[in-house]
């Protein structure tokens, strides 16, 4: 079986992957395993000291709840289409997250935009597909 990992972040590039997937996933002559992963990048807190550990605590609540609510909506796109797949919210660095989960749940492929939500992008491609294509050793499927 193959093991997909799919990041979203709500962008159009991200919603046309999901679309991708399913597309696959009715190729497939075997079921593939998709994880749907969305990461919210954790702010930079300067001044921590005029934050609580409560204040903190409820941001890192706030971006979790936001990762799983984008993540619900895609989800409803493979539902309809009858796939299976599981959800992982996250927060933190995008590119280290990927590179994480792909570790952690033995992914063989990662199908991702091209360009996210980021306020700042590189050139050709989105800054998180380029550390992500060189941090992982395993193959990178982009959509635009």
């Amino acid at each position: 079986m193959h093991k997909v990992l799919v990041a979203f972040d709500g962008s159009k590039p991200s919603e046309r992957a999901v679309a991708y997937v399913i597309n696959l996933s009715a190729e497939m002559k075997q079921p593939l395993e998709i994880h749907l992963l969305n990461v919210q990048q954790e702010p930079v807190l300067f001044g921590e000291d005029y934050l609580s550990a409560d204040m903190i605590e409820e941001l890192g609540k706030s971006l979790l709840d936001k990762s799983g609510a984008l993540l619900k909506e895609a989800g409803k796109q493979l539902e309809q289409a009858d796939v299976v797949f599981t959800l992982h919210p996250a927060v933190g660095n995008i590119a280290e997250k990927i590179h994480g989960m792909v570790k952690d749940l033995g992914c063989d492929t990662i199908v991702m935009g091209t360009r996210g939500l980021g306020s700042f992008s590189g050139l050709l491609l989105g800054s998180v597909a380029t550390r992500v294509l060189h941090d992982v050793q395993i193959p990178v499927v982009l959509i635009k």
